[in-house]
């Protein structure tokens, strides 16, 4: 208690000791809110999957097929909108829509609702019913059927999830791609274990600059304390009584500022929750933390500022003139880089194990290991090569900013790094994301002819091939008589001559003299659709005299081919062999036209494979891609890592600026002008950052293209980020300009020539 007493005695007492406390208490307050922040992002993302994906095969989300028959006991269910997969569209909205079979009597509970809809019957998400309830019927309500009910958060990803969860027939659901049988429907967490590891990674290179942040801002306290420690140390306190007191000194305004980091969390929680992924908020309740991690967090914060002032007091060994004499510091050795070299061994062996197509497996707790070990590599090693790159420049400095700053590099490489040291985790986290997201192409919408790509607005339904022609005609006749419909092009898949005399296992360009040419020309022809020349004309296609024209498969996709598509005219007979394939509808582009025989389409008894949409639409749909999700997170990863080393610089600098108060008054006491003073300050502070420079680039290059190729099996890769990159480098530098400019302005009054009165 006594310890107690006499620390807060001496920081009450002390010129601006207050501040400084407030100042500890401050840093550790944002670093445990962002603590606890990516905590809760990380539990955050698992409930979101996991309330999302129970519609998915049962096949995707545990590996394995169960065989099971329709029945009371399971639900025939058929996602739209997800894993890129074109869903239902409203305006350019995009709606998730989930398609369920079930019994009257059915027994299997359905997330979010009280009962599986029945034919006829759906349920919305909160933000859907609100769309659903502003636009006319005939081309939003329609196509659903009858609202029973509202979803309840637990089937949904956030407050603006559009959902619809619409009862159908068992033999509608059946054709549909991705339908498939359950018997029980819950998520998954993540989709695949290397999803969930890429979330850790990401969270555990988020943490870095946080805990490095809350490092540098507890080594505030310590440079202040000094001095007076020297005093009492002059009085006859034992060095253990000093640590002692720098421990209590350093666990008191920590606790504080825990405590008050708790408050902050939850204050800006419900900010937190308006960042949008997957097209959709957060819920406030995601982003939580169990009482456990922040008592462990709040406490293992403050305890750890204790630590290690402890340590470091006990270490620095001060004396009575401790505090006027510079404390020297152990000479960094080259045995700093095993942690590097180590780590960049261990990340990349996955990576090249599955490039060389070697049968090893590599399990992926490698790859975490191995960026935990460059990570803190990078920290470790920096002060020696920032102590190497200052004694080779020492020797050809010629101004005396210098001369004096190199040779206080070479002599204190671990504090000088240690306040880039953040700057340098920020550099390394900004390049690793920023790498590993050129693995997600974002896809354009290619604006090209129509001798090309079917037209941008044509609206394009899969159809079950093996659906009775007779219905599927008059669901056709009906969707004619849609106000807007202009025309219905009927389009088949024509196997080719190849394929279907001699099978799957034919070989390519094999001869069959007895094959009937499909070509009207003779010409024998491949896979692809067929559709008739009025229709092709429709489309903006030139048959020519053709009564039936072929056209290769490309044509009805999303994505540019940088040429017409190959057409030829065919015989009568060979389109006949045809089979219903696809569905293309065209209106009179007036407003609402499109939404009507979207809904008409859906609800006029064809048997569909897959909604209606448009190339513009089914481009969209690319969005809801899992690596397009993580992409967006990266570059929140991005904005934390930058922010948090600003704030870094600036502490870490000022600190140091405190520490050498009493060095830089003789020096001005000397005579040296303030503007060399400040030369000095900006090489200390650029050298360290400049001998690690390149490394951590390359280490950032290195880490990304690592875990994505490991963690996609070989089939991902990463290419050179765009021009956006340079920019977020060209940020992190400014911003370091910034905090030292900030620092030239608060240390002006902390060199008086007052702080060499001891001299």
């Amino acid at each position: 208690m006594r310890a107690v007493i006499v620390g807060w005695v001496l920081a009450s007492r002390e010129r601006g000791g207050v501040k400084r406390l407030v100042g500890i208490a401050a840093g550790v307050a944002v670093g445990v809110a962002l603590l606890l922040l990516v905590i809760a992002a990380y539990q955050a993302l698992g409930d979101r999957s996991a309330r999302s994906t129970w519609p998915l095969d049962s096949a995707f989300k545990t590996g394995q097929i169960a065989d099971l028959e329709f029945g009371d006991d399971t639900v025939w269910v058929a996602p739209s909108g997800m894993l890129g997969a074109p869903g239902d569209f409203y305006d350019c909205e995009a709606i998730t829509r989930v398609s369920i079979a079930a019994t009257a009597n059915s027994t299997v509970a359905v997330p979010g609702v009280e009962r599986a809809p029945q034919p006829g019957e759906y349920y919305a998400s909160p933000a859907l019913a609100e769309l659903i309830d502003a636009a006319p019927a005939d081309e939003l309500g329609d196509r659903f059927g009858t609202r029973i009910g509202i979803i309840g958060p637990d089937a949904l990803l956030g407050p603006d999830s559009m959902l619809a969860i619409v009862g159908t027939e068992a033999a509608a659901v059946e054709p549909m791609l991705g339908a498939s049988l359950h018997a029980d429907l819950s998520g998954v967490r993540f989709p695949t274990p290397a999803y969930a590891m890429i979330a850790i990674i990401g969270g555990v290179a988020v943490l870095f600059p946080v805990v490095v942040l809350i490092s540098i801002v507890t080594k505030l306290g310590q440079a202040a304390r000094t001095e007076r420690f020297s005093t009492i140390r002059l009085i006859g306190a034992s060095p253990r009584l000093v640590a002692v007191l720098a421990a209590l000194e350093a666990v008191a305004p920590a606790i504080v500022g825990a405590l008050a980091g708790v408050g902050l969390f939850f204050a800006v929680r419900p900010l937190a929750a308006l960042v949008e992924i997957e097209g959709s908020r957060f819920f406030v309740s995601d982003l939580a933390v169990p009482s456990w991690a922040m008592i462990v967090a709040a406490l293992g914060t403050a305890a750890l500022a204790g630590i290690v002032a402890f340590v470091t007091a006990l270490r620095t060994g001060l004396g009575p003139l401790g505090g006027s004499r510079e404390q020297h510091e152990r000479p960094a050795r080259w045995l700093s880089l095993v942690p590097l070299m180590l780590g960049a061994i261990v990340i990349a062996t996955p990576a090249v194990v599955t490039s060389s197509g070697l049968d090893v497996r590599v399990p992926d707790i490698t790859i975490l290991a191995g960026f935990v070990l460059v990570t803190t590599g990078l920290v470790l090693a920096g002060p020696w090569l920032a102590a190497t790159v200052s004694g080779f420049g020492a020797r050809r400095a010629n101004g005396a900013a210098g001369v004096l700053a190199m040779r206080r590099i070479a002599r204190h490489p671990r504090a000088t790094f240690r306040s880039v040291s953040g700057l340098v985790l920020a550099v390394f986290v900004v390049t690793v994301f920023a790498v590993a997201t050129t693995t997600e192409i974002v896809d354009e919408v290619a604006d090209v002819p129509a001798t090309e790509l079917v037209r941008a607005e044509t609206l394009v339904a899969n159809v079950a091939v093996d659906a009775d022609p007779a219905a599927q005609e008059a669901g056709l006749a009906r969707v004619a008589e849609t106000p807007g419909v202009e025309r219905i092009v009927r389009v088949g898949w024509y196997e080719g001559e190849n394929t279907s005399l001699g099978g799957e296992s034919e070989p390519a360009g094999a001869s069959h003299p007895e094959a009937t040419p499909a070509g009207v020309d003779g010409e024998l022809l491949d896979g692809g659709f067929v559709l008739s020349g009025e229709d092709a004309r429709a489309l903006g296609l030139d048959p020519g005299t053709a009564e039936w024209l072929w056209l290769e498969q490309p044509y009805f996709n999303p994505f540019a081919i940088g040429r017409d598509v190959y057409t030829a005219a065919m015989t009568e007979a060979a389109a006949a062999t045809a089979t219903p394939t696809l569905v293309a509808v065209l209106t009179d582009d007036r407003p609402g036209s499109l939404e009507r025989a979207r809904t008409a389409i859906t609800t006029s008894g064809l048997t569909l494979a897959g909604l209606p949409a448009t190339r513009v639409e089914s481009t969209d749909a690319g969005a809801t891609r899992f690596a397009r999700q993580y992409v967006s997170l990266a570059w929140i990863g991005i904005l934390i890592a930058t922010l948090i080393s600003a704030i870094s610089l600036s502490v870490s600098t000022v600190a140091g600026m405190i520490d050498r108060r009493r060095q830089l008054g003789l020096l001005r006491l000397s005579g040296m002008p303030a503007a060399t003073l400040r030369r000095m300050i900006v090489v200390e502070t650029a050298l360290p950052l400049a001998a690690v420079f390149l490394l951590t680039i390359g280490l950032g290059f290195l880490t990304a293209w690592a875990v994505v190729v490991a963690l996609s099996g070989g089939d991902r890769g990463v290419t050179l980020p765009d021009a956006s990159y340079l920019g977020l480098i060209g940020i992190c530098l400014a911003l370091a300009a910034a905090a030292i400019l900030v620092v030239f302005r608060s240390v002006r009054s902390e060199l008086p020539l007052a702080a060499t009165r001891f001299e």
